[in-house]
Protein backbone atom coordinates (compact mmCIF):
# COMPACT_ATOMS: atom_id res chain seq x y z
CA UNK A 1 0.00 0.00 0.00
CA UNK A 2 1.03 3.36 -0.55
CA UNK A 3 -0.99 5.87 0.82
CA UNK A 4 -0.83 6.40 4.80
CA UNK A 5 -4.50 7.65 5.63
CA UNK A 6 -5.54 9.60 9.63
CA UNK A 7 -8.67 11.01 10.79
CA UNK A 8 -7.58 14.64 11.02
CA UNK A 9 -10.81 16.31 11.91
CA UNK A 10 -14.46 14.60 12.90
CA UNK A 11 -15.49 13.28 9.53
CA UNK A 12 -12.03 14.05 7.61
CA UNK A 13 -9.06 12.10 6.81
CA UNK A 14 -5.55 12.88 5.50
CA UNK A 15 -4.22 11.01 3.00
CA UNK A 16 -0.47 10.98 2.05
CA UNK A 17 1.15 8.84 -0.46
CA UNK A 18 5.06 7.76 -0.20
CA UNK A 19 6.47 10.87 -1.91
CA UNK A 20 4.77 14.07 -2.47
CA UNK A 21 0.89 13.80 -3.03
CA UNK A 22 -1.64 15.10 0.04
CA UNK A 23 -5.43 13.93 -0.65
CA UNK A 24 -8.06 15.17 1.80
CA UNK A 25 -11.55 12.87 2.22
CA UNK A 26 -14.32 14.91 3.41
CA UNK A 27 -17.74 13.42 4.76
CA UNK A 28 -20.09 14.13 1.72
CA UNK A 29 -23.77 15.35 2.56
CA UNK A 30 -24.77 16.87 -0.60
CA UNK A 31 -24.25 15.02 -3.83
CA UNK A 32 -26.97 14.54 -6.87
CA UNK A 33 -29.93 12.04 -6.41
CA UNK A 34 -27.61 9.09 -7.32
CA UNK A 35 -25.66 9.42 -4.33
CA UNK A 36 -28.97 10.22 -1.83
CA UNK A 37 -29.63 6.83 -1.02
CA UNK A 38 -28.61 7.09 2.78
CA UNK A 39 -25.41 5.54 2.86
CA UNK A 40 -22.01 6.75 4.03
CA UNK A 41 -20.30 9.08 0.85
CA UNK A 42 -17.22 10.57 0.99
CA UNK A 43 -15.45 13.15 -1.14
CA UNK A 44 -12.11 12.94 -2.03
CA UNK A 45 -10.44 16.42 -2.65
CA UNK A 46 -6.38 16.82 -4.49
CA UNK A 47 -5.46 20.30 -4.76
CA UNK A 48 -8.85 21.51 -3.21
CA UNK A 49 -10.85 20.08 -6.18
CA UNK A 50 -13.26 17.15 -5.81
CA UNK A 51 -12.28 14.34 -7.89
CA UNK A 52 -14.23 11.70 -6.69
CA UNK A 53 -16.67 10.45 -4.38
CA UNK A 54 -17.05 6.87 -2.17
CA UNK A 55 -19.93 5.76 -1.52
CA UNK A 56 -20.79 2.92 1.47
CA UNK A 57 -23.46 0.67 1.05
CA UNK A 58 -23.84 -2.84 3.13
CA UNK A 59 -20.22 -4.33 3.16
CA UNK A 60 -19.01 -2.83 -0.13
CA UNK A 61 -18.04 0.90 -1.57
CA UNK A 62 -18.29 2.10 -4.79
CA UNK A 63 -15.89 4.56 -5.86
CA UNK A 64 -16.53 6.90 -8.79
CA UNK A 65 -13.96 9.63 -10.09
CA UNK A 66 -15.16 12.96 -11.02
CA UNK A 67 -14.09 15.10 -14.22
CA UNK A 68 -12.08 17.11 -12.47
CA UNK A 69 -9.93 13.68 -11.76
CA UNK A 70 -8.58 13.71 -15.51
CA UNK A 71 -6.53 17.14 -14.97
CA UNK A 72 -4.71 14.60 -11.82
CA UNK A 73 -3.01 11.50 -13.82
CA UNK A 74 -0.63 10.87 -10.73
CA UNK A 75 -3.91 9.79 -8.60
CA UNK A 76 -5.16 6.77 -10.75
CA UNK A 77 -8.38 4.82 -10.56
CA UNK A 78 -6.41 1.99 -8.68
CA UNK A 79 -5.13 4.91 -5.99
CA UNK A 80 -8.82 5.78 -5.55
CA UNK A 81 -9.73 2.21 -4.89
CA UNK A 82 -6.54 2.09 -1.91
CA UNK A 83 -8.12 5.62 -0.69
CA UNK A 84 -11.96 3.78 -0.23
CA UNK A 85 -10.03 0.68 1.61
CA UNK A 86 -8.52 3.00 3.93
CA UNK A 87 -11.66 5.01 4.62
CA UNK A 88 -13.37 1.92 5.22
CA UNK A 89 -10.83 0.39 7.69
CA UNK A 90 -10.57 3.63 9.36
CA UNK A 91 -14.63 3.75 9.83
CA UNK A 92 -14.79 0.35 10.85
CA UNK A 93 -12.45 1.70 13.84
CA UNK A 94 -14.39 2.40 17.20
CA UNK A 95 -14.34 5.80 18.65
CA UNK A 96 -12.23 7.09 21.19
CA UNK A 97 -14.43 10.08 22.62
Amino acid sequence: MKWNVKEWQPGGYRAHKTGTLTAFIYRSLNWPDYFRTGSAAYEVKYNGRAIAVIRFEGKGATVRSLAAAARYPEITDLDLVELALWVSKLRAQPSLN
